[in-house]
């Protein structure tokens, strides 16, 4: 998968959506107006899942999930937007997506406020890198992780509400 480049309007609707504090009404309405699709809609469940093109004309979409705010658990959402597999091989272009994605979101959002790396023990000697921006009306983390490894690593964007707390690995906060 192709790394994609950022989209402003995609930026603009993730903001308004923790904007509006990530609310179940409110976020569907917001990607039915941008012309998201809806993947799942798990009320029971507390989140929602759309296709979406972060990046005028990428095929496939980029998967966005959000826990809403009606769920009980903190909410979020991350867009994931590159994926990994050949992780056993060579690590460039792993690298290489992380670099070109923070510097096209330094593009859209400004200078990050905070970046880093850091490491899970179950994978001695392999650092993960991450960029936060604090908005004022939302935190976002671009991140490497391994959040769902049967598709290898990815690297994935994380909103937050604002002031949030800037934890790696953020799937585990």
């Amino acid at each position: 998968m192709e790394a994609p480049a950022s989209s402003d309007s995609a930026v603009a609707v993730l903001r308004a959506i923790g904007r509006g504090g990530f609310a179940y009404a409110q976020t569907k309405e917001l990607a039915r107006a941008a012309g998201w699709n809806l993947v799942d809609d798990e009320w029971d469940l507390g989140y929602l899942r759309f296709d979406i093109p972060f990046a005028a004309g990428q095929d496939p979409p980029s998967s966005l999930v959000i826990e809403v705010q009606e769920s009980g658990r903190p909410p979020r959402a991350v867009v994931t937007l590159f994926y990994f597999e050949d992780y056993k091989v060579d690590r460039g272009p792993f690298d290489e997506a992380f670099r070109g994605l923070a510097a096209q979101l330094v593009g859209v959002l400004g200078a990050p406020a905070q970046c880093g790396e850091y490491s899970y023990p179950h994978r001695a000697g392999w650092s993960y890198s991450y960029a936060s921006w604090s908005l004022a009306d939302v935190t976002f983390v671009l991140v490497q992780d391994e959040l769902d490894i049967q598709f290898g690593m990815d690297v994935s964007l994380w909103v937050l509400p604002a002031g949030a707390a800037v934890n790696v690995p953020v799937s585990g906060a």
